[in-house]
């Protein structure tokens, strides 16, 4: 019985060693030095080339694609509100408006349009008037220009006339001093010459007269035509103000901005609705688009810079069964919120189904970074002091050599390894800690 005690103090003393040479920070103690005791056995691992992939799972949220609150923009009486909530709503398509969602009653505009209306056509009468006047005056200025023209055609005559009988004068005159001619043909003569004289003057002053006419011809000319530029200006005016008013007549009809569905009703048949709001400034009606819905969800700084439009992602929305939506981001903030430090990001998801509701929780899973055919090892095989990494592997004499390596992409529980292995290793993959530098082991199982 003293030996049997004496055996199991012995195995239990050297269990105790062991364990305390794979707790200790430094490593365990070398057995092979201890006593002759067996190495401990250990199962290595190699180096695997595979795929990583990073991901990372937010909370994110779904909105609406677009919200639109309607609001009254002039003051009226609700003639009609065909609509109410969760309808859904056609937008504006081509030449087909949108659905109409509410009409109002507005008596003083259509008043106000159909006065504007009046002075439009009035002001139409005074250009047809004014082009009258137009026309008048350029008839008026032609006929004078003909005058003139009469006139002028007259001179040369009138000249002509002058001119022979002042040759004629001085031919009689100068017979009658020689006595050829009595003195009463030469006074006869005389006095066709004179008249000849007072056509000629007659003439000129014609020309002046109708030339005058002719400048106030002109004038009158320009003045029509300066009162028909007036005119058309202020049937200008008059027509946009009508079309003025018929805007403002148009918006008594609110119609939808886009399809999608009604959310939001605040008013009724009757209500009088003020410019800008009804009840304190509440909108009359609130419609979103849901189809895509809008994922919204918020990426920590340290794996924002990995974020970007095409990033893929995998939605599920835990109070919906079946299987989640896969696609990628479709836009980013770019820059990080100044106070939380996270990076907007958006997935637009189709939502013709309707399944998809503004204000469910989304989980949201996003591939930050993926890797073909990297080098790696598992977490559990690295180990770090003195701020390096590296990792224990089993040289061919079954000694632990401590070989430094460069850490790259961590992928769930897998580190990628750029540098310090070459694949070939025999790697301690479970606790790493436990070893030391040196220390001789057992391979219990081949490398894998």
């Amino acid at each position: 019985m003293a030996r049997l005690v004496s055996v199991f103090t012995l195995i239990a003393i050297s269990g105790l060693g062991i364990l305390g040479g794979c707790n200790r920070p430094g490593g365990a103690h070398d057995v092979s030095a201890s006593g002759g005791q067996p190495p401990i056995r250990v199962t290595a691992i190699q180096p695997a080339r595979k795929t990583l992939v990073r991901t990372v799972e937010l909370p994110g949220r779904a909105e609406a694609f677009e919200v639109a609150p309607l609001f009254a923009k002039v003051t009226g009486y609700v003639a009609k509100i065909p609509v109410d909530i969760g309808d859904p709503i056609r937008g504006p398509h081509g030449d087909e408006p949108g659905t109409v969602l509410c009409e109002l009653i507005v008596p003083e505009l259509r008043e106000e349009l159909a006065q504007k209306a009046a002075t439009v056509a009035q002001t139409k009468a005074e250009v047809l008037q004014a082009d009258a006047g137009v026309k008048l005056a350029e008839s008026t200025v032609r006929s004078a220009s003909a005058r003139v023209r009469e006139a002028q055609a007259s001179v040369a005559k009138e000249e002509a006339q002058f001119a022979r009988w002042q040759s004629e004068f001085q031919r009689v005159a100068q017979l009658a001093e020689s006595g050829a001619v009595t003195r009463k043909v030469a006074d006869e003569t005389r006095a066709q010459l004179d008249a000849a004289d007072a056509g000629r003057k007659e003439v000129a002053a014609r020309i002046a007269s109708v030339e005058a006419l002719q400048q106030e011809s002109a004038a009158g000319l320009e003045k029509a035509q300066a009162d028909a530029v007036a005119v058309r200006s202020q049937l200008a005016v008059a027509e946009a103000e009508q079309r003025r008013l018929a805007a403002m007549l148009d918006y008594a009809t609110i119609r939808a901005p886009f399809d999608g569905v009604v959310v939001e009703r605040n008013v009724h048949t009757g209500h009088l609705v003020q410019a800008g709001g009804v009840n304190g400034g509440k909108p009359l009606l609130v419609v979103m688009r849901a189809d895509p819905i809008r994922v919204m969800v918020d990426v920590p700084e340290v794996d924002a810079v990995h974020v970007a439009a095409g990033t893929k992602v995998e939605l599920r929305i835990p109070s919906l069964p079946g299987e989640p939506y896969v696609g990628t981001v479709t836009r980013t903030g770019w820059s990080l919120n100044e106070t939380s430090r996270t990076l907007s990001a958006e997935i637009d998801v189709p939502n013709a189904d309707g399944r998809w509701r503004p204000g469910q929780y989304v989980q949201v899973k996003i591939t930050v970074a993926e890797l073909e055919n990297a080098l790696s090892l598992p977490k559990t095989a690295i180990v770090t002091q003195d701020k390096q990494t590296y990792c224990f592997a089993v040289g061919a004499d079954n000694k632990i050599v401590r070989l430094p390596v460069s850490l790259g992409l961590q992928a769930g529980t897998d580190f990628e390894i750029r540098d310090g292995l070459t694949g070939d290793e025999r790697v301690i993959g479970v606790n790493a800690n436990a070893f030391r530098e040196g220390q001789t082991v057992e391979i219990a199982a081949p490398a894998k």
